[in-house]
């Protein structure tokens, strides 16, 4: 289910920012009532740390709805290089999944939520390889503009800045958040943050949030320590609730966690500025008495607390308006601007009002039309009168007195203007910078995701005083089973073109003969309706025209036309190189030009995610030989392994529990189980005996790496001997990697493996290795990383009867979807293990 619930009410502005694919925020009493009381809160932390899931979310809870602070939590990676345990997306279509975990949760203990441009290039041991990879004067800015835009009276770190962090991008948060707890004060850095709308600032001080994390304890009964497990009668809960559900919203990575009640402390150490003595904020103002002339608006505003009516909230409008016309007579400052934004988010909430703009479709296109429906309506008896609506260049004047309980509905058909970017989340734009995002329009920076393209503006007047609201537009819609729903809506181009397969081998041989070249398969989807049209379909190497298709073709909304075409390829000296395709269209005397496909990612604890990337196949021009044919693949925690083992010409069949009995098995040359298969699968292992059975008789069975972490170790045998899977893993992807086996069978047949083959790998070598192994395992390969002694438990072989059973943690998974050669012929290898 798609959460809507919002606990804090928070601006218009950060409205567009982090909820505008929820359904529009409606505010009970107890959360009115809540918001009063922090129009009298002027004080703000911020924490740092380097992951979504990294975050503290008991003491954000704590901070923003118990101590009512302006709390937000800046994460450095949007989490793209994590383990993903509800689907195959890895990269950066994960990272756009955790992005809107974190924002779900946000929505739970309401804070904010901000990231830097790092990019979670996986794993790493140490902060000085995050640092260089990510660019440390750049992120260092990020963090920098972060503070001086949120001006945290505290800043807080998840971790300290070494290796008791155990994660360099973990102790990489904590050296630049200390960095710029400095920095951020200082004219002289990065002065040109300072033309684009931000001060410099000074927090008073900084700290670590010292952990107990089982086999690392930080904490010590010295330290400053802060009950925030306390229960909150308003909202019914204690933090320690409100927290694990924040939490549980982490799903790709498993991370549901029981609620706590109770007592529980935070421990703090001072890594900058001054100590706290007995509270966070201690020697910190944060009332209205800071502010010239506050003291007088911080009594109308405990009036207005003190003649609060629950049950008629409208009664408080007249005073906040008096309130409001205080604080808008102040001198300009930052507070002044926050507290008229939240009286203004208050003022409507007392009013009853709700106020939404939808479209009739989630995906709408360039140039064609949009169907909008306004509507507004207010249910507490309070003289509202609707001035005008505005979108775009849209703008009708109403001037009408709205009538209790009554439904406004205003219908427009907007023709969808030219967004460049279309709705591309900003730090896709342009690609990967190495080790973080190239976004260079200092605005955007920190964000957590695009403002919504189409905002509209209701204009209102309340006791004569006007107020706007904006509302960001979407597409609803109702599902049978989960009820009315709310997605983002997205522009996409007129026509898009898709490329299969994904990988192409130009010079795959099977038995010693040669594999002839797969055509490629081009599929062009049109999101309009558009007839006779002139289309040009063009398959390119580099600039090489390598084919064209010409047609006529009469165009309908949301088809597919599939075409295919034998390219021709330019083989090069390089390991690979890509094909991409373009589609050119004739349009009004002038020629259209499309070069993307769309990509969707649907789960229902989320927002629908889309965006575009340019259509490609990659070319792997390296000789790679495979034997056997027949593979059964028993799918794990998600990958995309099975795709890629039928672009090597294998058939492959994935196999079910009911599957896994001795007389489907016998016409299989390997099975594989996918990445985690025995911590997500209990069923399983009570197939032990099965395929151990399979192995004897002559089969391969090929086990990809699984865990022994929080998510649960391997209890059981998964090998005919004993061996246990560990923690080691080698993260440096251009690591050495020694032949221990040179004569081995699995580095000599039917592909002879070289340390070439090793070259051009993604993220890291391998996870999860194993160790302790029965002596019928043979290493095969030995690695490390920097400053570590060598491991051999990346690929291990036992033989078993006439057949051979393989553990290993090499990341096959990140390394053939993304078309190394190497791990496809290794792969290859692995398969074709002869009988003994």
């Amino acid at each position: 289910m798609k959460h809507n619930r919002f606990f804090l009410l928070v601006s218009s502005l950060m409205l567009h920012f982090f909820t505008w694919a929820q359904a529009p925020a409606t505010y009970s009493s107890d959360v009115i009532y809540r918001q009063l009381k922090k129009l009298n809160v002027l004080g703000s932390v911020l924490y740092i740390a380097a992951h979504p899931d990294d975050e503290n979310t008991r003491l954000l809870a704590y901070l923003s709805q118990g101590r009512l602070l302006k709390t937000g939590y800046l994460s450095l990676t949007r989490g793209d290089g994590g383990q993903n345990l509800i689907g195959d997306e890895q990269g950066i279509d994960l990272g756009l999944i955790r992005t809107q975990e974190l924002l779900d949760a946000r929505r739970i203990d309401g804070a904010e939520q901000f990231f830097s441009r790092a990019y979670d290039f996986g794993y790493c041991k140490t902060a000085d390889e995050a640092l260089q990879t990510w660019g440390h004067d750049k992120i260092l800015s990020d963090v920098v503009w972060v503070i001086r835009k949120f001006r945290p009276d505290v800043i807080i770190t998840r971790f300290p800045g070494d290796e008791r962090a155990g994660h360099g991008h973990h102790a990489a948060s904590a050296i630049l958040a200390n960095e710029a707890f400095t920095a951020a004060a200082d004219p002289h850095k990065f002065p040109e943050q300072l033309n684009a709308g931000v001060t410099v600032w000074q927090a008073k001080r900084i700290l670590w949030n010292t952990f107990n994390f089982g086999s690392i304890n930080t904490t010590d009964p010295t330290q400053f320590k802060l009950d925030v497990g306390g229960y909150n009668s308003l909202i019914g809960k204690s933090y320690g609730e409100i927290a694990a559900e924040s939490r549980s919203q982490h799903k790709t990575q498993g991370f549901g966690v029981p609620a706590q009640r109770g007592t529980q402390y935070e421990y703090f150490t001072t890594t900058g500025g001054t100590a706290p003595t007995t509270d966070l904020l201690n020697d910190i103002p944060i009332d209205w008495l800071q502010v010239p002339g506050g003291s007088a608006i911080e009594e109308k505003i405990n009036q207005v607390i003190a003649s609060y009516n629950f049950e008629h909230p409208e009664n408080s409008i007249e005073g906040l308006l008096a309130v409001y016309t205080a604080i808008n007579g102040l001198p300009d400052g930052y507070w002044k601007q926050k507290k008229l934004q939240e009286l203004k988010d208050i003022l409507l909430a007392c009013s009853g009002l709700f106020a939404e703009v939808t479209a009739s479709n989630e995906l709408v296109v360039d140039g064609e039309n949009m169907g909008l429906t306004f509507s507004i309506i207010t249910r507490n008896p309070v003289p509202v009168k609707l001035l005008h609506i505005s979108l775009q260049n849209f703008d009708t004047t109403i001037n009408t007195s709205m009538v209790l309980d009554k439904n406004y509905f205003f219908r427009h058909t907007m023709k969808v203007p030219a967004i460049p970017e279309m709705t591309q989340p900003y730090w896709l734009q342009k690609p990967l910078d190495h080790g973080s995002f190239d976004v260079t329009d200092q605005q955007l920076i920190g964000r957590a995701q695009n403002v919504a393209p189409f905002i509209a503006t209701f204009v209102l007047d309340f006791f004569g005083q006007e107020i706007s609201v904006n509302r960001p537009v979407q597409y609803k819609y109702t599902d049978p089973a989960r009820g009315e729903l709310y997605e983002p809506l997205a522009v996409i181009p007129a026509l898009e073109i898709q490329m299969a397969p994904s990988v192409v081998f130009t010079n795959m041989m099977r038995n010693g003969k040669l594999i002839p070249l797969v055509d490629i398969s081009l599929q062009m989807t049109s999101h309009i309706n558009a007839n006779h049209k002139s289309v040009r379909l063009q398959v390119w190497q580099g600039n090489h025209l390598a084919g064209t298709i010409d047609t006529i073709l009469n165009l309908s909304k949301d088809r597919q036309y599939n075409f295919h075409i034998v390219p021709d390829i330019i083989v090069t000296g390089q390991s690979t190189d890509s094909l991409h395709a373009t589609i050119a269209m004739a349009e009004d005397g002038q020629t259209l030009h499309y070069s993307q496909q769309l990509h969707s990612i649907r789960y229902d604890h989320i927002p629908d995610i889309h965006y575009l990337s340019t259509a490609y196949t990659r070319l792997i021009h390296d000789t790679i030989r495979v034997s056997n044919k027949k593979i059964g693949y028993i799918e794990g925690a998600g990958d995309k392994m099975v795709a890629a083992l039928r672009q090597m010409g294998y058939a492959v069949n994935v196999l079910s529990e009911n599957d896994l009995v001795p007389e489907k098995l016998r016409s299989f040359d390997a099975i594989i189980t996918g990445v985690r298969a025995y911590n997500v699968l209990d069923w399983l292992p009570g197939k032990y005996d099965v395929l151990m059975q399979f192995v004897k008789n002559g089969g391969n069975l090929i086990v990809q790496y699984n865990t022994n972490n929080q998510l649960g170790g391997i209890p059981f045998q998964i090998g005919p001997y004993p061996f246990t899977i560990s923690r080691i893993r080698v993260t440096d992807e251009t690591a050495a990697v020694h032949f221990l086996q040179p004569q081995a069978d699995v580095l000599n047949f039917p592909n002879k493996i070289s340390a070439a083959d090793f070259d051009n790998w993604i993220q890291e070598r391998s996870i999860y290795q194993a160790e302790k192994t029965d002596s019928h395992y043979i290493p095969i390969l030995g690695m490390h990383d920097a400053n570590e002694p060598e491991s051999t438990g990346s690929l291990v072989i036992a033989p078993y009867g006439s057949g051979n059973f393989v553990y290993t943690g090499l990341v096959f998974f990140r390394e053939m979807p993304a078309g190394v050669p190497g791990a496809f012929k290794l792969m290859a290898n692995l398969v074709a293990l002869p009988k003994h």
